[in-house]
């Protein structure tokens, strides 16, 4: 073999296991925590009420309660039929799906740029704060980042080749993507422009078209009816300032992270674009160029739609622009010029958001609330009629971890008058807001606990009393929005 042949077996050979191994740290930071957090609101959700005995009902769950499309539930919904619905056990399915994005993400960037973009946008996506999050997360937003990746990677080699097959794979994983999460259209809209522009001959590209249209008028009628639910409204009461600050630190540190956490990587991101501008070549300013306007083109049709009066801007929701944006920097620390500087930049960044990883699994205000140890503390219903007042992003958990409890729609019951309680458990932030009076003085606080950043105040009476709706849904968590549960013999819970 010639010595330039073994040079880049070698070379080959290098990069398969550098991507293998980063494949293998994106496994072991994923998987053996998986069960370390508790479920938040929109898990409890997925594993509780969506996730039902039969495909059918799931599927009716999503048409009348989701705001997304299906795709990911019908995989959930096999999955739990194998690893059931607790947390280690629905959480692998994401867990399985965030860690198959590393190799994806090797490929799309070689395609872009070459093979040491690749490698270093294969770190960045192994130990990214945000994936690492939501690839421990029982929703659909893992599968959201694996599918707009590969369609990048084909939209990448499509654009190059022009061939049918590339187009074909580029309009199938970006139908399997929009049946996941109606926002992965944006990455879609700017790769189809691009597409229009660049590749030939046209019909291809227009039969590519056609596919993805014809997904997307079946997915139509979901979209329309779930829109009627209203179930995302509450995110334009955020002003979109806030919300697009919040999702530029989460892209660095993940969903609970701060600014003060985030300012280093955000340094070091701005080196390496900074390494771009003054050490990158042609090639590599011309595929960062590309993959900024994927990432950016998608941001700033999320900001138009919002304008249009459809605001749905947040980190979560803005996921498919995180790689290609991802892609600027490592483009500018993998390019040839860059050298040593480089290097160190790209590993600084890799080896920070690692050790972000492993500093957020041992703090608690890093992390989901705990909802499973707040309910573990209220414990099982003992036999009198109980009221659980809790703000409503913890409805839905401590329904599931409690098991016997049931969602705020109950207060349907409140129509036929007032409801007998004996208990009235109020989850409220920490420290607990002063001391209400709604309850009557026949109540009396037997019980104060801390519980992380929340507080469990327990009241008894001596007998059932019937309470109205308003003395409970309004009482003293310290949050405007509150739900009920109830359990006990009297309310068949």
């Amino acid at each position: 073999m010639e010595p330039s042949k073994t040079t880049n077996t070698t070379r080959t050979r290098w990069f398969l296991w550098s991507v293998i191994g980063l494949t293998g740290l994106a496994a072991a930071i994923r998987f053996p925590t998986l069960g370390l957090q508790s479920y938040r609101h929109d898990e409890a959700v997925t594993a509780g009420r969506v996730l039902v005995s039969s495909l059918s009902g799931t599927m009716h769950r999503v048409w009348t309660s989701e705001s997304t499309p299906p795709l990911y539930y019908l995989l959930a919904w096999f999955w739990s039929h194998l690893f059931g619905v607790r947390e280690f056990g629905l959480r692998s399915l994401s867990a399985l799906i965030g860690t198959a994005t590393v190799p994806i993400a090797y490929l799309a960037g070689r395609e872009l740029i070459g093979r040491r973009v690749g490698l270093v946008i294969a770190a960045i996506v192994a130990v990214s704060p945000i994936l690492v999050w939501y690839s421990q997360d029982a929703r659909a937003y893992a599968l959201l980042v694996l599918l707009c990746t590969a369609a990048l990677l084909f939209f990448l080699r499509a654009r190059r080749s022009g061939s049918a097959r590339d187009l074909g794979w580029w309009a199938a994983f970006s139908a399997l993507a929009l049946a996941t999460h109606y926002f992965a259209f944006f990455p879609l809209a700017i790769e189809a422009v691009c597409l229009l522009v660049a590749a030939r001959p046209l019909r291809r590209v227009l039969l590519a078209f056609a596919g993805i249209a014809l997904a997307g008028l079946a997915l139509a009628p979901i979209a329309l009816h779930q829109a009627q639910g209203k179930n995302n409204d509450w995110i334009a009461s955020f002003h979109i300032t806030v919300r697009l600050h919040d999702a530029g630190i989460a892209f660095f540190v993940g969903e609970t992270g701060l600014l003060k956490h985030a300012l280093v990587p955000m340094a070091l991101f701005a080196a390496a674009v900074a390494l771009l501008l003054w050490r990158g070549g042609e090639r590599e300013k011309r595929g960062a160029a590309l993959a900024l306007a994927v990432g950016a083109g998608s941001v700033l049709l999320a900001l138009l739609l919002a304008a249009a009066g459809q605001d749905f801007v947040l980190a979560r929701n803005l996921l498919p622009a995180l790689i290609p944006l991802a892609m600027v920097g490592a483009a500018g620390i993998a390019a040839p010029r860059s050298g040593r500087l480089g290097i160190a930049v790209g590993a600084a960044l890799v080896l920070y958001s690692l050790a972000f990883c492993v500093y957020a699994d041992f703090r608690p205000a890093l992390q989901r609330e705990d909802w499973r140890s707040v309910a573990s503390e209220i414990g099982p219903p003992r036999g009198r009629p109980r009221a659980i007042v809790v703000w409503e992003q913890g409805g839905e958990p401590l329904a599931f971890y409690i098991g016997r409890g049931e969602h705020e729609v109950k207060w349907k019951q409140w129509r036929h008058g007032p409801i007998p309680v004996a208990e009235v458990d109020v989850v409220s932030g920490r420290p607990p807001p002063r001391l209400h009076r709604a309850l009557p003085p026949s109540f009396r606080q037997v019980q104060e606990v801390a519980l992380g950043r929340m507080t469990l105040v327990r009241y008894r009476a001596p007998r059932p009393l019937a309470l109205p709706w308003g003395r409970l849904v309004h009482n003293f968590t310290g949050y405007a929005n509150n739900v009920v549960l109830l359990d006990g013999p009297s309310t068949g819970g």
